[in-house]
């Protein structure tokens, strides 16, 4: 009776304490955002209800041109995005909605009962990869200065490395973006 009083302290000690996890290397490697293609041209359909927006995306090397029907055409790089003289910094760059290669190599890990989290601490924002099975499943990105949460969930990834669909939620505003095709 106490070997299994003390197996039952021993069980209940083990899951209140947070679990301690080292994430695989190829999972960072696949992810990080300097491994994404220098180049490539993109077709994507952002879906709000009704609304359908395509947009067309072209990389070359650190910029990025943009361009949709309805709101005409921009470019910018992955600093950040400029218009005029106003300029946004981007807890991201388009290639972390399309490949999910988010990962700066600055993240902190730790686990969670339904995967791995990689977190990283900036200024402006806390930015959280859900992995689930070694795969990318969500990203959080918390706005300190505007007090906002952007969430990405990423659907099903193709052959060819970029995620087919992922949906957005950005306060009371929810979308999606789906990756119809990329040209390398």
């Amino acid at each position: 009776m106490k070997k299994f009083a003390l197996l039952f302290v021993f069980g209940f000690v083990l899951s209140c304490a947070p679990l301690l996890c080292r994430p695989d290397q190829t999972l960072l490697l696949n992810h990080l955002e300097d491994r994404a293609p220098e180049k490539y041209t993109s077709q994507l359909l952002i879906s709000y209800g009704v609304l359908k927006v395509p947009i067309k995306v072209e990389k070359d090397k650190d910029k990025y041109r943009v361009e949709a029907a309805r709101f005409g055409r921009f470019s910018f790089d992955k600093k950040g995005l400029c218009l005029n003289s106003l300029c946004i910094d981007l807890p991201f760059s388009i290639n972390g909605i399309i490949f999910g290669r988010m990962l700066t190599g600055e993240e902190k890990p730790s686990c969670t009962s339904e995967g791995l989290v990689l977190s990283r601490d900036t200024d402006a924002y806390l930015v959280k990869h859900y992995f689930v099975d070694n795969q990318l499943a969500k990203v959080e990105v918390f706005d300190k200065k505007r007090d906002r949460l952007i969430t990405l969930t990423y659907g099903q990834k193709s052959p060819e490395g970029y995620y087919r669909r992922v949906k957005v939620n950005w306060e009371d505003l929810t979308f999606t973006i789906n990756v119809e095709e990329v040209k390398f």
